[in-house]
């Protein structure tokens, strides 16, 4: 497999959609897919039948979200295609929904609908998952996903979303735009593909148990409101937070779910309710064990390249090309710096490499040998098996 990227700024969808394809589609001779990533500054539709348009009989599937990136260089207003390129692979791409009303069934009718349409099985199997984040529980996507596609597969991913305005967000899939839907992107090649994942975020507070929640609220943390437990941390470490500034310091101070291996799953708190319980992006899981974290610019760095350089370690020769879903609240956080998060993704899996991805709402990735989960603050990078690979 070989990713062949094109980006483009232009701000008319049928604009976009010609050049960024035209420069993927230009050095793909065997082109078998396309990953169509944009922000959400588009008519989706228009933008849709552009790219049906210009793609021709060519399979492809995508999402929107806060912004779109093409090796280093980003775009909060652009479209990046990638074309895989090669004879090596299978593609099919499935769709369930809707979201909001049961989550779990469409993920699994998503899997099952994209791996009814692939053309020759091969030996290795991966995922690429992408969820209305903004409609429905994406853990329970997940679930429903890993359901239908058993043991053994590479899973990626991430919630299509918004630069965190809440409104909408679309998934591509069968040539338009669609709303409060998962898109499955099936992928069996001859040589396995690889994840890295990595969040850069560390215990900032002692484990608290979550002693009831309701979906991506956490109403208490041991037995206390979760507000009231998660200030008390805050202060014991000479901070103070009031439910005024709660959402500017839980930027930088999100909670962690440990897991068997030592590592974290990240939650992202958005807001304190009126009856002091703390919503997240995603599911809390009731009765399990939280620790407030914390991390800066240079943990964030740090993670994304050792995201990259695991999952090029991973692959079987040198990768022939890298998608990334990286969340959009580091973006918040490293602001200009995210040049230099892309710049330490790119250097980890190799100046060569062609590398495409976009800001998610969460992301999907497994950590070490378990079961594929839904993750905040986190970049995921999988490297792709290059033909030439060994």
């Amino acid at each position: 497999m070989l990713l062949h990227v094109g980006i483009s700024a232009a701000r008319d969808a049928h604009r976009a959609a010609h050049e960024a394809i035209g420069e993927a589609l230009g050095h793909a001779p065997a082109a078998a897919f396309a990953l169509v990533l944009c922000t959400d500054t588009y008519d989706v539709d228009a933008l849709a039948a552009a790219v049906t348009r210009e793609l021709g009989e060519l399979p492809w599937a995508g999402c929107c979200g806060a912004g779109v990136f093409a090796g280093v260089e980003m775009l909060e207003q652009g479209v990046v295609v990638g074309v895989l390129d090669g004879t090596d692979a299978s593609f099919g791409v499935g769709v369930g929904g809707p979201v909001s009303t049961s989550a779990r069934e469409a993920g699994r009718a998503a899997v099952a609908e994209a791996l009814a349409a692939l053309g020759k099985r091969r030996a290795h199997r991966s995922f690429i998952v992408l969820s209305d984040a903004l409609t429905g529980d994406a853990a329970s996507v997940i679930r429903g996903a890993r359901q239908e596609a058993g043991a053994g597969a590479g899973w990626v991913g991430g919630g299509a979303g918004d630069n965190l305005r809440f409104v909408r967000t679309a998934q591509f899939a069968r040539g338009k735009a669609m709303h409060d839907s998962v898109v499955v992107v099936a992928i069996e090649s001859d040589r396995p593909t690889s994840v890295g994942i990595r969040h850069g975020w560390h215990p900032y507070g002692p484990p608290t148990m979550v002693t009831r929640a309701h979906g991506a609220t956490a109403v208490e943390l041991d037995y206390q409101r979760a507000f009231d437990a998660y200030r008390e941390v805050a202060r014991n470490n000479g901070d103070d937070v009031t439910e005024r500034d709660f959402a500017r310091f839980a930027m930088t101070h999100p909670l962690g779910i440990p897991q068997p291996n030592g590592e974290y799953i990240i939650r992202d708190p958005l807001a304190v309710e009126p009856d002091g319980s703390v919503r997240c992006v995603a599911e809390v899981p009731d009765g399990s064990t939280m620790r407030v974290m914390q991390g800066d610019r240079d943990d964030l760095l740090r993670a994304a390249r050792s995201a990259a350089g695991d999952a090029r370690d991973r692959v079987r020769g040198p990768p022939g090309g890298a998608i990334v879903f990286d969340c959009v609240s580091r973006y918040l956080i490293l602001g200009r710096d995210i040049r230099r998060e892309l710049d330490a993704i790119q250097e980890g899996v190799g100046r060569d490499t062609p590398m495409m991805g976009c800001l998610t709402l969460g992301e999907l990735g497994t950590v070490g040998r378990a079961a594929p989960q839904f993750h905040n603050k986190t970049a995921v990078v999988m490297a792709l098996p290059s033909s030439a690979g060994a």
